[in-house]
């Protein structure tokens, strides 16, 4: 199933290299999407996009901010995670502004807060409800777009980005209160990518993760990573699709390249009930601590082949500054797993408060010196001086100190030992206090704040401590309402508690145990038990890791993001209810029992009785071992990493699939799908019944990136789901290799390769033992009919005694098909010029290349044709309606990538136009697609006595009849 993609591949791109580091990022993707026009660039909630798509959405975008946004002024994107905002990004680049990524769910008074300081001067969002909150900022008028008026703007034709052109802003967290922004110029960005396919090398092959919000810092690998390199970008939203969606796509799309932070993974693993990421060749974590204890749960959770792949950097150093691959027989020796060894170009060294560089083994602040760190940041001249400093010694090169405290191993690996400042990492997200406790002084009541980290079994909540203005008496509640109404969610306290005093030490400063003994304290604090079923609660406290009150509001509870996914999935686990839109701030854990409903697939089945037996079959998929291809589980893929074509097969019994998969060997793909046997109390279905649910499995297998060549069977009562499912592919541009039914016979005409098996002691199925010559009337009926004995009888053929002879048969008929008979339609590509090389006798030389994934068969074998036709006065330069001139077997195989170049006469002028058109068909009928680019037509100069007519009225057909 992982062998072939969705379209035949096109020759890619050359490697991303140094270079290209030269040229703009634009550059770099332009050559991507013209190498792999027809690839596609990324999957979204809306389905695929080829990389031409998102060129020309690109471009769009791109004219759009070159129009309304002044040169060297940003344009902030306020985008859900979707095409929209990466061909927005690329727009940006393309124009050579830089774009400001800001998070649609984020607060509107800290969005508003960002873009007053940013200066954007365009906002383009989704929708008017995104846009109109903050349409009104401080820092002068910001214009407004909505994506769907981009799709109607012309393409942009003249790129402004250089190398030297800022590429984006992206805004932390501030330790004077107020967000600060990272810029970075599009040589940087580059550098990063290229560090980061230097070392994961992503290709065209690969499926690359996205769970990032575009505005962190985080999803510039992933982003660029994959279109940069040729990859598919699968894009998720974790907070509005949930972990079950973003598990189920993970598996469905094939994801082999997954990136996650360390939280993230946990409660994938925690919601998973097999792996995380079947067919996962790497996974790369960063961006807050890597527990041993999470190397181990990966190690459990992953295919064994998949590398891990982490380490370390920060927005300002512009990517990671240590890194490694770690081994599989590495055994970590601490709590967390070391962040690697040093990157090239990232020099890193260990320094004293005074800046001296520390012994070796000793503790030091990490200061990271390269001529690729951030550019500094955006509208701060003050704080870029003080914060990037220049290394004299190298022109070029600066200096960063990111506040991580490490230590150097005797192995030459860093461990990682925290922060050198108040500084916390939550979800990777960088943390300063400071930006909460400005937010908390500013409310009405408050007269100090401060925020006190708890950190415990690798996750880390805020805890907010509030001492009032002499005589007032604030609510804690109210002020983390205030805070969660303002602040982006990773700076949402935990809770709030209000002290009469904040207890400080003999010098006046905090008294921070005291503070820690407070937190604690509250953990162990008793909450009132109410009468809900003990089951649910526990779930809660389960996720929560604390005693849960019942009716305290989930603001009051401190439940994260994360945790709220991880309880949502759980729920409907193991209760069966949904959540779904029910876990609201001001919602407590008894109105949301209350307002649960069944989940899905789990209540009362839909009235029709078409939706009746998708549910049962659905049940009945359940306990398959197989990979679900959609939501219900109604199709399931064994042997997911085979890489030969694979077998569609439709059984009656799930065991038959489990017994099959096993016997045809892991290198084997097989979608198996089950038929309604048994499902009506044992009559057998009726032609409506097993249509509507043939068609359902169509719907998804069409879904699916299948390869462009399949093999479809199945056995008794299978058959004529085999038979719907065989023919749709075929009519949607799939080849069918062979249709193999067992046991049955279909008395319907059909136009491709069959292969009929029949149990050798099977005295009531096989006709061998009712006709002397049973196949001498499948002639009237198939095109290419052939038959096989397979040991056993009816009911058996998956017994562990004969189910190896059906296995040896499908895979020797899969043998003989996998590269024979009509290519699929979506196959039908070429790329064809033609050149004049001898004039007197009208002599060219027609040049073929293969862009598709398979292979072109000799012209004896396959009937594959060039075609040359003379073109009559007025005829386009496609083809006429009629017989060509001239037919010239392909004389050699061509396979994917190749060129063939084949010299010809010309057929005779008939008409007189010296012009003649090229094509390239399949036994006459299957005529290929010109690729863009090719110049299929070929003019001859005139030759002395040449008549050549008078240009023909306009308005006359050229489509004469031979």
């Amino acid at each position: 199933m992982s062998g072939a993609p969705e379209t035949p591949p096109e020759l890619g791109p050359a490697a991303l290299g140094p270079a290209d580091l030269a040229r703009p990022l634009w550059h770099r993707f332009a050559r991507v999407a013209a190498a792999l026009p027809t690839h596609p660039a990324l999957l979204d909630a809306d389905g695929a996009l080829s990389y031409a798509g998102l060129l020309s959405l690109a471009l769009r975008y791109g004219g759009v901010i070159a129009a309304r946004v002044p040169a060297g002024a940003p344009v902030a994107l306020c985008l859900r995670t979707s095409r929209h905002v990466v061909a927005a990004m690329l727009g940006a680049l393309f124009a050579g502004r830089p774009y400001v990524p800001l998070d649609p769910g984020y607060p509107a008074d800290h969005l508003r807060r960002i873009l007053g300081h940013s200066a954007a001067r365009l906002l383009i969002g989704d929708s008017s409800d995104d846009l109109a909150p903050l349409a009104v900022q401080a820092g002068g008028p910001c214009e407004t777009v909505r994506a769907a008026e981009v799709l109607q703007a012309p393409i942009a034709v003249r790129g402004e980005g250089r190398p030297e052109s800022p590429a984006y802003v992206i805004y932390t967290s501030g330790s004077t209160g107020a967000p600060k922004g990272v810029w970075q110029d599009q040589r940087g960005l580059l550098h990063d990518i290229l560090q980061y396919t230097q070392m994961v090398h992503p290709g065209r092959d690969d499926r690359h993760s996205l769970l990032y919000s575009p505005c962190v810092n985080g999803a510039l690998r992933d982003i660029f990573g994959a279109i940069l390199n040729g990859a598919t970008l699968c894009m998720s939203d974790l907070r509005s699709e949930g972990l079950h969606k973003v598990l189920h796509d993970l598996a469905a799309r094939r994801v082999t390249i997954l990136h996650a932070m360390p939280p993230v993974l946990r409660s994938l693993i925690r919601g998973a009930e097999g792996p995380i990421c079947p067919e996962a060749r790497l996974l790369y974590t960063a961006g807050d601590r890597f527990l041993t204890q999470d190397l181990q749960a990966l190690r459990a959770n992953l295919p064994a082949a998949c590398e891990i792949y982490t380490g370390i950097g920060s927005t300002e150093c512009a990517t990671l500054y240590r890194q490694w691959i770690v081994p599989r027989d590495f055994t970590a020796d601490s709590e967390l797993v070391p962040v690697g060894y040093p990157v090239e170009a990232r020099e890193m060294r260990l320094v004293d408060a005074q800046g001296a560089e520390v012994a070796a083994g000793e503790i030091g602040q990490i200061r990271v010196t390269s001529p690729h760190v951030a550019r500094g940041y955006w509208n701060d001249a003050a704080l870029t001086q003080s914060c990037f400093v220049e290394d004299p010694a190298r022109p070029g090169w600066r200096s960063f100190q990111p506040g991580d405290l490490g230590r150097l191993r005797p192995d030459g690996l860093l461990d990682f030992l925290g922060r050198a400042d108040r500084q916390i990492k939550i979800r990777g997200f960088r943390i300063e206090p400071a930006e909460i406790e400005a937010a908390l002084r500013r409310m009405a009541g408050v007269a100090e704040a401060v925020i006190v980290p708890r950190t415990e079994a690798g996750r880390t909540r805020l805890i907010a401590f509030v001492e009032p203005d002499a005589g007032a008496q604030p609510e804690a509640g109210a002020l983390r309402r205030s805070l969660c109404s303002s602040l982006p969610p990773q700076l949402h306290p935990e809770r709030v508690v209000v002290l009469e005093r904040l207890p400080r030490l003999g010098n006046f400063k905090l008294d921070v145990k005291a503070l820690q003994a407070l937190t604690e304290a509250a953990d162990t604090d008793p909450v009132p038990r109410a009468g809900l079923r003990a089951d649910y609660l526990s779930r809660w406290e389960k996720i929560l890791k604390r005693p849960v009150d019942p009716d305290a509001t989930l603001e009051a509870l401190g439940a994260d993001s994360l945790e709220l996914l991880e309880l949502e999935l759980l729920l409907e686990r193991d209760l069966k209810i949904s959540v779904r839109g029910l876990l609201l701030p001001q919602a407590t854990p008894r109105r949301i029992w209350a307002a649960a409903g069944p989940a899905s697939g789990q209540g009362v089945p839909d009235a029709h009785p078409a939706a009746d037996r998708l549910h049962a079959l659905a049940a009945l998929m359940a306990p398959s071992p197989g990979i679900p291809l959609d939501p219900d589980g109604l199709v399931r893929l064994h042997n997911h990493g085979g890489q030969r074509m694979p077998l569609l097969w439709c059984v009656n019994q799930v065991s038959e699939a489990t017994a099959l998969a096993r016997a045809l060997g892991p290198d084997q793909p097989l979608l198996a799908m089950r038929s309604l046997a048994g499902l009506d109390g044992g009559a057998p279905p009726t032609p409506g019944a097993a249509r509507q649910v043939a068609e359902r499995y169509i719907q998804i297998l069409l879904a699916r990136d299948l390869p462009l060549r399949v093999a479809v069977g199945g056995n008794c009562q299978a058959a004529p789901f085999a038979f719907q499912i065989a023919t749709a592919l075929s009519l949607e541009g799939y080849a069918v290799a062979s249709l193999i039914l067992l046991e049955r016979m279909l008395p319907v005409p059909y136009g491709g390769r069959m292969l009929m098996l029949f149990g050798r002691d099977s005295r009531t199925h096989n006709p061998a033992f009712q006709f002397a010559d049973p196949t001498a009337a499948w002639g009237s009926y198939l095109r290419d009919g052939h038959c096989a004995i397979i040991e056993g009888s009816h009911g058996d053929f998956f017994a562990p005694g004969n189910v190896a002879s059906l296995a040896g048969a499908l895979r020797a008929e899969i043998d003989a098909t996998a590269a024979t008979g009509l290519l699929p339609a979506r196959a039908r590509r070429a790329e064809l010029s033609a050149q004049l090389v001898s004039e007197p006798d009208r002599r060219v030389c027609i040049r073929l290349r293969n862009p598709t994934g398979i292979a072109f068969e000799a012209g004896a074998d396959s009937h594959i044709a060039l075609a040359i036709h003379a073109l009559d006065i007025g005829e386009a330069d496609t083809r006429p309606l009629r017989v060509p001139d001239r037919m010239i077997p392909l004389p050699a195989r061509l396979a994917p990538g190749e060129t063939l170049e084949v010299s010809a006469p010309l057929p005779a002028d008939r008409f007189g136009t010296g012009r003649y058109l090229i094509g390239l068909c399949e036994e006459g009928v299957g005529w290929f697609t010109p690729q863009a680019g090719a110049d299929p037509v070929i003019e001859v100069p005139a030759q002395p006595g040449d008549r050549r007519p008078p240009p023909r009225p306009a308005g006359r057909g050229g489509h004469d009849t031979a």
